[in-house]
């Protein structure tokens, strides 16, 4: 992958994965909500991977936005 190893690639997509397997694998509804509510709330605060960055939010790489959506999940 050509953004492996610059902490530019965007780990919602991957997050995301994590909470459908825990929705439709093992049927874990409230896990799944909790995991993607945090998603949300980081992004309704403005954090932004270099991928869906926007004018007047902060932009963050692969380890701190994951770093702040796990921050959420506790």
């Amino acid at each position: 992958p050509s953004r492996a190893g610059q902490n530019l690639a965007n780990p919602i997509a991957t997050i995301s994965s994590v909470a459908m397997m825990f929705r439709y694998s093992f049927e874990l509804e409230t896990v799944a909500q909790t995991i993607e509510n945090a998603v949300l709330a980081t992004l309704e605060q403005g954090y932004r991977t270099y991928d869906i960055m926007a004018e007047g939010k902060t932009k963050v790489g692969t380890k701190e936005m994951g770093d702040l959506i796990a921050q959420r999940i506790k």
